[in-house]
């Protein structure tokens, strides 16, 4: 009964907080560094606000001007001018590129508030973007654009909401709710692609539609490919789930993230491991023939234990689903999927979808006794 009685309070304090913050702030190219930046409107107008050590100033452009914004010994400046922080607002979407090394990144277009503020020597933007257009974004720069299913989009948009919902609060104390990178949700923008029609429509669909455990919302968790056999929450990382299974995944076999491969020498291959053991070729050998043909969540050497996601980021594999090989030169290491490998791969559901399953079965298939719930209605 406690149970029950905290999962509502809970369940009823998220939907506050995202009814209340209908626009999230997100922070920019959060995997780069950047000091350089132009922006500039798609079409109508915009305004730009400059915040300066002396006094604030504002200034109104059309579609034909693009501004180069940048810092220079840790000030941010706009032509020559210092500035503490410059905000854009504007009612028409906006494009905005950074300057990686010596390439200027592909363009990535927003809706909402955009501020931009120095960091050091480099700069932080920040867009508070209106939610259904992040939700949609965040579907197309997850998923990609290459599945025409409504019923993965829709899947897709209910993890990615309540997702949101569950960790809005990740980086308040920054100046931001969250990251435009694989360690929030992947953002590049409104959606885009030649598909944006589709997704928009898809995550329109089902509103405010969110996945509920118990009555509070679950941590969607997602990843690109599961290779054959997903893995529960605990073999990854330490917290058990009650709506997280591990389940045979027939669907992320057929697609094109279901195997990968890699080489290493033996010596190569011994480097990392004679931190911890010392083992010869044929102890490799004999351990490699004996390991089973599923996804192992943790390699047991000798007397030692190794956790196999632990491993996977070490070695940058692409999952920890792996069958190693010996051979007279070194280790092939025969890889399957792609990500962590817990809750619905993406992949799998893109099949899923265009073999007839909706969203529902879609996500029942990666977790079980979910429930589905508009956030007005908790």
């Amino acid at each position: 009964m406690k149970g029950r009685c905290f999962a509502f309070i809970l369940a009823f304090f998220c939907a506050l907080q995202l009814g209340a913050q209908t626009t999230p702030r997100v922070l920019l190219f959060a995997d780069q560094e950047y000091s350089r930046l132009q922006i500039k409107v798609k079409g109508g107008s915009y305004t730009l606000t400059a915040y300066t050590p002396d006094s604030i100033f504002a200034m109104d452009y059309g579609p034909d001007d693009v501004h180069p914004l940048y810092t220079f010994r840790g000030d941010l400046r706009l032509n020559r001018a210092g500035c503490d922080s410059i905000r854009i607002t504007t009612k028409d979407t906006f494009i905005v590129r950074v300057l990686r090394g010596k390439n200027w990144t592909a363009e990535r277009p927003y809706l909402g508030d955009f501020t931009l503020r120095p960091n050091l020597i480099y700069l932080e933007s920040i867009v508070r973007t209106p939610l259904e257009p992040y939700i949609a974004g965040v579907v197309e720069a997850e998923g990609g654009s290459s599945s025409v299913s409504q019923a993965y989009y829709k899947a897709q948009a209910v993890l990615a909401r309540t997702w949101l919902i569950t960790n809005l609060k990740k980086h308040i104390t920054e100046g931001y709710h969250i990251k435009d990178d694989q360690s929030s949700q992947a953002f590049k923008g409104v959606p885009h692609s030649k598909n944006a029609t589709i997704i928009a429509a898809a995550c329109a669909a089902l509103g405010d539609t969110v996945a509920l455990y118990n009555g509070a919302p679950i941590l969607g968790f997602y990843h690109s490919n599961s290779g054959g056999y997903t893995a529960l929450p605990e073999q990854v990382w330490s917290k058990a789930l009650p709506y997280c299974r591990s389940v045979l995944d027939p669907f992320s076999k057929k697609a094109s993230k279901a195997q990968w491969e890699k080489t290493y020498t033996w010596e190569e291959w011994q480097k990392y491991w004679s931190r911890s053991i010392t083992w010869t070729v044929s102890d490799w050998s004999t351990f490699f023939k004996q390991l089973p043909d599923t996804r192992s969540t943790a390699w047991t050497l000798g007397a030692q234990t190794f956790k196999m996601e632990t491993v996977r980021r070490d070695f940058k594999w692409r999952s920890a689903y792996v069958l190693p090989e010996a051979t007279a030169d070194g280790v092939v290491i025969h890889g399957f999927g792609f990500g962590h490998g817990v809750g619905m791969a993406q992949q799998g559901a893109m099949l899923m979808g265009d073999a007839g399953f909706d969203w529902k079965e879609i996500l029942d298939f990666y977790f079980k006794d979910l429930d589905f719930e508009s956030v007005q209605n908790l």
